[in-house]
């Protein structure tokens, strides 16, 4: 298994969902994984495997429309050593 598939699995095991139409196309969402917001991160459950699970073609009506979103600013390089502020 290569590290993209195993990565691609363990968001499909916390339930991210792919969008399947529109300019996101192919991306991954959560409903709990949001910026700003860590605290919902909590709530997020790995599934069990049983290996007999089948994930349903994805529904464009249902999916959210990220362009709806305000933009966010990009984050800020701090003074030492380049790390990423929140």
């Amino acid at each position: 298994m290569t590290k993209k598939s195993s990565f691609l699995r363990q968001l499909n095991l916390y339930s991210f969902n792919r969008f399947s139409a529109g300019r996101d196309q192919g991306s991954y969402y959560h409903e709990k994984f949001l910026r700003g917001m860590k605290f919902l991160c909590r709530r997020m459950t790995r599934q069990k495997v049983n290996g007999n699970r089948i994930r349903s073609a994805g529904n464009p009506d249902e999916e959210p429309n990220l362009a709806l979103y305000p933009a966010c600013p990009p984050p800020s390089l701090s003074g030492s050593g380049g790390a990423f502020e929140p």
